[in-house]
C-alpha cells in the first residue's frame, strides 16, 4: 500500500507528488475540510447554514457533509482515522499535524447509528429538509465560509512548504478534482494575504483553544510580511 491507495483515500490523487507522505495532497485538503465541517456540527451550527457556507467559500454545488453522505459516511471517517494515526511520532504527517485529523465527536456519532441501522441509506449528515432549508443568517454563513477558507490557506500552504507538492499543482487539483471556482492561493490572492493570513491565525487560536493542532506554515508568514500575491504560473 502506498500513501496514495485509494482503497484508504477518497479520491483519486492526480497531481504530481513531489513528495510522497501519508495524505498525499488533495486527500490531506478534502479531508481536512470534512473534517471541518464536521466541526461545525460539533460547535452547534445548523447543517444548512454549515452547507450554504462551504458553497460560498468554494464556489461548490454540494457541502462537505453532502459530500461525506454520496462518497460514504464509513469511509470519510476511515480517511480521517488514517490520517489521525499518531502511533508513531516520527512519521512527517503526524509531526506536522499532530491531533488535527482526530475524527469529531459527531463523526463518532453518526458512525455508530450507520452501524447500528437497519436501513445504512436513512443514516445521513444532509436529510432531504436539510437540503432544501435557505440560510437567513447570511453573517453566520460569511464567517463560517472563513472557517472553511482558513482551513484551505493552511493545509495548501503547508503543503507546499513541506515540499509535497508545487502550488500551480494545488491550484489545479482543487479546481479540476474537487470542483472549486479557483485555487486556494488565488483565493489569498483575491482576497488579500495579510487578512488571509489572519483568518489562519484566528481560526489556530480557536483550534488551540480546543486543544486541536492547527498548523500554520512558515511560508505563509512569509509571505504576509512580504504583503505580495503568490506567484501562480497557468
Amino acid at each position: 500500500m502506498t500513501y496514495c491507495d485509494d482503497d484508504v483515500l477518497l479520491v483519486p490523487e492526480t497531481a504530481p507528488i513531489k513528495k510522497e507522505r501519508r495524505g498525499c495532497a488533495t486527500n490531506l485538503i478534502l479531508t481536512a475540510l470534512l473534517l471541518e465541517a464536521a466541526r461545525m456540527v460539533d460547535d452547534g451550527f445548523e447543517t444548512f447554514d454549515i452547507e450554504a457556507a462551504a458553497q460560498k467559500a468554494f464556489g461548490i454545488p454540494k457541502g462537505f457533509l453532502a459530500q461525506m453522505d454520496k462518497i460514504g459516511i464509513p469511509k470519510t471517517i476511515a480517511a480521517m482515522e488514517y490520517l489521525a494515526d499518531m502511533s508513531n511520532s516520527e512519521d512527517p504527517l503526524t509531526r506536522v499535524y499532530y491531533n488535527f485529523f482526530t475524527p469529531a465527536n459527531s463523526c463518532r456519532q453518526i458512525l455508530d447509528e450507520y452501524k447500528n441501522a437497519g436501513d445504512k441509506s436513512s443514516v445521513v449528515w444532509v436529510t432531504e429538509k436539510d437540503a432544501k432549508r435557505k440560510p437567513f443568517d447570511f453573517m453566520l454563513v460569511e464567517n463560517l465560509s472563513k472557517r472553511f477558507m482558513a482551513v484551505s490557506f493552511a493545509v495548501s500552504t503547508e503543503l507546499v512548504d513541506s515540499e509535497v507538492i508545487e502550488l500551480t499543482a494545488v491550484e489545479r487539483m482543487c479546481t479540476d478534482v474537487l470542483g472549486w471556482k479557483e485555487g486556494p492561493f488565488s483565493m489569498m490572492n483575491g482576497m488579500g494575504i495579510e487578512e488571509s493570513l489572519q483568518i489562519v491565525t484566528e481560526k489556530m487560536q480557536f483550534s488551540h483553544r480546543k486543544e486541536i493542532n492547527f498548523p500554520v506554515s512558515r511560508l505563509l508568514i512569509t509571505q504576509a510580511q512580504k504583503n505580495t500575491p503568490w506567484l501562480i504560473v497557468s
